[in-house]
C-alpha cells in the first residue's frame, strides 16, 4: 500500500509541481497520528507491505517518528516498509530510517 504523507516537495519538477501549484490547507492533511492509525488499520485487514510517499516524504516535519511507529510493525503483521523519496535530505535521515527498519528506498532519479 502507498501511503502518501505530503503534498509538499522541496523541488519544483514541472511535471509533478505546475507554477500555480496549490497546497492543501494543513486543517486537511491526515495528522502523522491519524497516517499511523490508517496504516495500523490496513495492516490488520492484511496489508503487509507499506510505502511512505509524498510529495517528497521527508520534508514533512517529525516524518520519521511515524517511520519509527510503523517500523516496530515489523515481524507483527507488516512485512516490508519502504520510502519513495527524491533523496534531497536522504544523508540526513538515512540513519534513523535504516534503524526504524527501512531496507528499501525508491529514489526518483528524475528529480
Amino acid at each position: 500500500m502507498r501511503l502518501s504523507v505530503t503534498d509538499r516537495c522541496d523541488l519544483r519538477c514541472s511535471y509533478c509541481m505546475p507554477k500555480r501549484q496549490t497546497f492543501l490547507p494543513r486543517s486537511e492533511v491526515l495528522s502523522l497520528e491519524e497516517l499511523h492509525d490508517l496504516a495500523l488499520g490496513f495492516i490488520a485487514r492484511g496489508i503487509t507491505k507499506i510505502r511512505l510517499t509524498g510529495g517528497e516524504p521527508l520534508v514533512r516535519r517529525d516524518m520519521i517518528e511515524l517511520v519509527k511507529a510503523l517500523g516496530r510493525r515489523i515481524g507483527d503483521g507488516l512485512e516490508e516498509l519502504t520510502l519513495t523519496t527524491n533523496a534531497t535530505r536522504l544523508a540526513e535521515f538515512a540513519g534513523p530510517l535504516r534503524a526504524a527498519g527501512v531496507r528499501r528506498v525508491n529514489i526518483s532519479l528524475d528529480t
